[in-house]
């Protein structure tokens, strides 16, 4: 009898947290593995009876201390009806609901370690993740349907911050975006309408450019070094402008490649979770790869 109490104590305890639990929470499960110098995550979110599911894959320059801990990846479902979130993407996108996931890697700095002897704290040095120069972020999921001409790109933003498109491919399988980037924080796989060329002009490449000048000018470089990289954009926009879309093309990969000449040397390139120090590097190799993206698109690519 006592047995069979203590049954129907739990079944109601269970019905009663059932009851209090508010309609349409989705249950978050992200599973993340590290081989190597390569993360994954399988992303499972749930909605009532709805289910979404994706991947991401992070692979990394040297990473250092690069775990599930360190990452520190989550995911969520958003609204794509959210305000808040709506107001942070550039008009003419929208958040798919086929595919409302917000993703956040925001890797922390690890300051407390215990020792035989108690807790003692350090700069996070030796437990805290760190690389060098751009990662590659992919986003695959089956929840959305690749067409050759495909509108979904990658976004990235910074906590709270606008959206901007980092993205450097788009492969089918179904939808597998990606992007590179020299430091982190959230991405989406967002639906891009926005019109390619405006009045006969590369509007989008042409925003792009600019973005990535403004890093540039940003940047920590030596006076030869940033005179060489801007005169190579300069040759960009005066290939976009004239619509010679494969010089464009020439011009961003010579800027590609001397980032990545000198990317440690005279360009700064380590990102590390204290956020004390400037991936220079990382942050012009993916814009630029972004850029090029959008150029080649012109240029009749896939």
């Amino acid at each position: 009898m006592k047995t069979w109490m203590r049954g129907v104590r739990h079944w109601l305890a269970a019905l009663l947290l059932c009851l209090l639990l508010p309609v349409g929470v989705a249950q978050a499960q992200v599973v993340v593995t590290i081989n190597g110098n390569v993360a994954h995550a399988d992303i499972s979110l749930v909605d009532g009876l709805q289910t979404y599911t994706g991947e991401v894959t992070i692979v990394f320059d040297s990473p250092v201390n690069l775990t599930a801990q360190s990452l520190n990846l989550t995911a969520m479902l958003v609204s794509p009806a959210d305000p808040a979130l709506v107001s942070r993407l550039p008009s003419g996108t929208a958040i798919d609901p086929a595919f409302p996931v917000l993703i956040t890697v925001e890797p922390v700095p690890i300051t407390d370690r215990i020792f035989a002897s108690g807790l003692q704290l350090d700069d996070g040095s030796e437990s805290s993740l760190r690389f060098v120069n751009a990662y590659d972020f992919e986003i695959h999921t089956h929840a959305l349907t690749f067409t050759p001409d495909t509108p979904y790109r990658v976004f990235k933003a910074p906590l709270s911050g606008a959206f901007a498109d980092m993205t450097s491919d788009v492969l089918n399988g179904s939808v597998r975006g990606r992007g590179r980037s020299g430091g982190f924080s959230q991405f989406m796989l967002i639906k891009d309408t926005r019109a390619e060329t405006v009045l006969g002009l590369p509007v989008i490449a042409l925003g792009k450019l600019v973005d990535l000048e403004l890093r540039l000018v940003a940047a920590i470089l030596n006076n030869v070094l940033r005179l060489e990289l801007t005169g190579l954009l300069n040759n960009v926009q005066l290939a976009l402008l004239s619509l010679n879309y494969a010089a464009a093309i020439v011009q961003i990969d010579l800027f590609i490649l001397r980032v990545d000449q000198e990317a440690g040397t005279n360009i700064p390139n380590v990102w590390r979770a204290q956020r004390d120090l400037v991936n220079d590097a990382g942050d012009l190799d993916g814009l630029a790869r972004s850029l090029r993206y959008s150029i080649v698109r012109l240029n009749g690519g896939p």
